[in-house]
C-alpha cells in the first residue's frame, strides 16, 4: 500500500470515527431523563473546522420538567455549536417533580 494511500485510508477512518461525537454536559443542576436528552452533536461542518468550546447557559424548568425559557451565559465564540447546544437544551425533558425555576448548564463540545 503506498504511503498516500495508507495516510487517506486513516484520515477517512478518523472522520467518520469523529463524526458521531457529541458534546457532553457538565455542572447541570440536575439530572437529564435518559429517554428525554440527546447530547447536541457535531456536523460535518464543525467537524471539519474543528470547532471546539464551551457553551454555558441559564434556564427555566416548569412543575413537569420542560425547558419553558432559555438564554446563552457564556458563548463558545461559535455560532453553530451555540445554536445546537440551545436546541438540545430546549428539547430536554426532565425529571417530573424537579423544583421549577432557574437552573444552570454547559455543554462542553471537544475533539478526541
Amino acid at each position: 500500500m503506498s504511503p498516500q494511500l495508507r495516510l487517506y485510508a486513516i484520515v477517512t477512518t478518523l472522520a467518520f470515527a469523529l463524526v458521531a461525537i457529541p458534546a457532553f454536559a457538565m455542572d447541570a443542576s440536575q439530572a437529564f431523563v435518559a429517554s428525554g436528552c440527546d447530547a447536541p452533536s457535531y456536523d460535518q461542518r464543525t467537524l471539519t473546522d474543528e470547532v471546539q468550546g464551551q457553551v454555558s447557559l441559564n434556564f427555566l424548568l416548569d412543575e413537569k420538567g420542560e425547558v419553558v425559557d432559555a438564554k446563552i451565559t457564556g458563548s463558545s465564540g461559535f455560532r453553530v455549536i451555540d445554536k445546537e447546544s440551545m436546541r438540545a437544551l430546549k428539547a430536554c425533558r426532565f425529571q417530573v417533580g424537579v423544583t421549577p425555576g432557574w437552573n444552570n448548564l454547559a455543554f462542553v463540545w471537544k475533539l478526541k
